[in-house]
């Protein structure tokens, strides 16, 4: 799956937004039938990790999620917005023909994220 990194000269983090897997080693022949094409590529989990060297990765935050696996928040882009990072997404409701071809766009804000680095 895609995802976005950025870099945050303040807290000289890169940060990576991008889907998360939850059953990517399940048969394809055996999942839900609103799941879209192989098991890996699930779209309905948008997460938030941190690194100081692009190797090691910290997970920060689930960003969005949706209600069903036919539903979908991916291919997402941010930006730093003072201490925000803003999120703009490609979406789909439950009327997107699948979790693919989204229908909408949304857009997201993780308020203060530089807080949630441990």
């Amino acid at each position: 799956m895609r995802f976005h990194l950025i870099y945050d000269e303040k807290t000289q983090l890169y940060w990576l937004l991008g889907s998360q897997a939850t059953d990517s080693m399940r048969r394809a022949d055996r999942l839900s039938q609103d799941r879209f094409d192989l098991p890996y590529n699930e779209r309905h989990r948008m997460v938030l990790h941190f690194s100081r060297n692009l190797v090691d990765w910290c997970f920060a935050g689930l960003v969005a999620k949706t209600n069903s696996p036919k539903e979908a928040r991916h291919y997402a882009s941010m930006d730093i917005d003072g201490e925000d990072l803003v999120i703009l997404s490609r979406s789909g409701d439950a009327r997107a023909k699948s979790a693919h071809e989204g229908n909408l766009i949304t857009f997201h804000r993780v308020k203060n994220f530089r807080e949630i680095v441990y």
